[in-house]
């Protein structure tokens, strides 16, 4: 069985890319569920923080990756119960990957910004994961609190 494993593998990955196929909720956001849709929006952000890490990290700027890394660590706590809300909404578990919850929410998987527009970003990266919009469960508050509003204002 050992020997298999390594054959398996790229199988393995394969399963993983093709989740959201088998998601057992379409595809989108939950307008009439305020909870889930906070979770959805606030992991946006979440996932728009990581690809811009990733690209700084791809592009040698170590600073920004590694204020991604102590504001993941940071965050953790938030982003892992985002991840199995989503995960239990998408796919009816808790563990889904981060790619598979982003690709159910139609998000990019990478940045593609030339170096002229990427530098500034990751320079920036560093003192805007420090600002409060990116304190994750302050955000996540604040999106259900303007949710609640709207709500309240339909007849």
């Amino acid at each position: 069985m050992r020997r298999l494993a390594p054959t398996l593998a790229p199988f393995a990955s394969l399963a993983l890319l093709a989740l959201p196929a088998f998601a057992q909720t379409p595809p989108g956001y939950a307008f009439d569920r305020p909870q889930l849709l906070a979770d959805q929006e606030v992991w946006g952000i979440a996932h728009g923080a990581r690809l811009l890490a990733l690209a700084c990290a791809r592009a040698g700027f170590g600073a920004a990756a590694e204020a991604w890394v102590d504001w993941q660590e940071r965050e953790w706590a938030q982003i892992d119960l985002m991840r199995a809300s989503l995960s239990r909404h998408y796919f009816g578990r808790d563990d889904a990957p981060p790619d598979a919850i982003a690709a159910a929410l139609g998000l990019k998987s990478a940045l593609a910004l030339p170096a002229e527009e990427l530098a500034p970003a990751c320079q920036s990266l560093p003192e805007a994961l420090a600002q409060p919009r990116y304190d994750l469960p302050r955000r996540r508050e604040a999106v259900l609190a303007r949710l609640r509003a709207a709500t309240e204002k339909k007849p």
